[in-house]
């Protein structure tokens, strides 16, 4: 409960801590209004934040397809996850995760009472999952990746590695993840992979059109930016002034408020516009800017090259998966290595790091190379689908007891 008084006591100064206190007031009172009108046997699904609902999307579609007669509640750790996914239809009930503790996880357990709960990739919360292990409910972590840095293998992480063994099976993304928990003799372990690929397969099948797009990229060699940064955009405009006029720059900066925006403006001056303005205005621009959210998986089918942004941050590149399905090569900048798929993907030959804008200029003048990067990128996708698929035969088979 630290981490609670932690946040009250920087709401008044911290717009997301604010969201983060002012979102969970009344809580149970919401949950217990709304789950009174709905008399379905429910299951659970638990996400961080926007990230992981995006891993954990393909399985909550599965689940609305196959089990229709269950009800699905969602909750979110983060405000930047359940304040863009309130009202989502991958749901049918979605709210904050109540604060960790005994008190809480009783209380919403008793209100839920969810035939099964799901968390995904990296949510280990003591008492919600030692409730849950008491009241002989199966829990499943899936699209889950250990790492030595974690505290599970530290002389500290006892408490940790507690945890683990409170749920019925853990779901993981590769080997070594495997190899890390057979250490601690934690045995309920299945490779699935990562159930963001089936997800960007989904996405890359829905086939949506942006005319604006395709008339600002029309004739154009167009540089799709994902989640950048400030230092993303710096980079792209320098690399932009030397590169001649056939090529183009759609930028999505990782924040869309209106002083992010006018700050990626300032580093373009006299080019720029904004993706939703006149299409005559789209046609004299060389760059636009995408201000809004939730378009940008679509928007990576009009890219001749893609920069995937955060590479200059501690935290590391975003979502690489998401332009590699469209068969795009990728580029970012030198921190990626916390992300499997990012290693992989420049192991394969289908990205590449680049920390300077002089380098990008170079790559982007090779065109027979860039189109050998995007067939590559389309292998590796090929070769990590069906999550999503093991996720629920296991959910069927052990947990829903209906076959698939």
């Amino acid at each position: 409960m630290l981490y609670g008084l932690a946040l009250r006591i920087a709401a008044p100064f911290h717009a997301k801590a604010r969201l983060f206190i002012s979102g969970r007031k009344q809580l149970f009172n919401k949950m217990r209004d709304q789950l009174a009108t709905d008399p379905r046997p429910r299951i659970w699904i638990h996400c961080a934040s926007l990230g992981e609902f995006e891993q954990g999307r393909p399985v909550m579609e599965a689940l609305r397809r196959q089990y229709p007669s269950f009800s699905l509640v969602l909750t979110f750790f983060s405000p930047s996850g359940y304040e863009v996914r309130k009202n989502d239809e991958s749901a049918d009930h979605i709210f904050y995760l109540p604060l960790d503790s005994r008190r809480h996880a009783k209380r919403f357990l008793n209100l839920v009472q969810p035939h099964c709960a799901l968390f995904v990739k990296y949510e280990f919360w003591y008492h919600y999952l030692a409730t849950l292990h008491r009241m002989g409910i199966p829990t499943i972590l899936f699209s889950a990746i250990f790492q030595p840095r974690q505290p599970f293998f530290k002389w500290y992480g006892g408490l940790y590695r507690k945890m683990l063994l409170f749920y019925q099976q853990l779901f993981v993304q590769d080997e070594a993840s495997v190899a890390l928990l057979e250490r601690l003799q934690v045995r309920n372990v299945q490779i699935a992979g990562d159930t963001r690929f089936d997800r960007a397969a989904r996405v890359l099948e829905q086939n949506k059109h942006f005319p604006a797009v395709e008339a600002f990229g029309r004739d154009s060699r167009l540089i799709v930016a994902g989640s950048a940064w400030h230092e993303d955009a710096a980079l792209l405009a320098q690399a932009l002034d030397g590169l001649p006029p056939v090529y183009k720059l759609l930028i999505a900066p990782h924040n869309t408020s209106e002083g992010d925006i006018q700050k990626i403006k300032e580093l373009f001056p006299g080019k720029h516009c904004l993706w939703t303005d006149a299409p005559e205005l789209l046609a004299q621009s060389r760059v636009a800017i995408v201000h809004t959210v939730g378009q940008l998986a679509y928007l990576y089918r009009y890219a001749y090259a893609v920069w995937v942004g955060g590479g200059f941050t501690r935290s590391g590149i975003h979502n690489a998966i998401e332009p590699a399905v469209f068969g795009k090569p990728l580029f970012w900048g030198p921190t990626y290595e916390r992300y499997r798929e990012a290693t992989e993907l420049i192991a394969a030959g289908a990205a590449r790091s680049l920390d300077s804008a002089k380098a990008l200029q170079q790559v982007l003048g090779d065109e027979k190379a860039l189109l050998q990067m995007g067939s590559r990128a389309v292998e590796y996708v090929h070769g990590q689908l069906g999550a999503t698929r093991k996720v629920m035969n296991y959910l069927s088979e052990k947990c829903l007891r209906t076959k698939v």
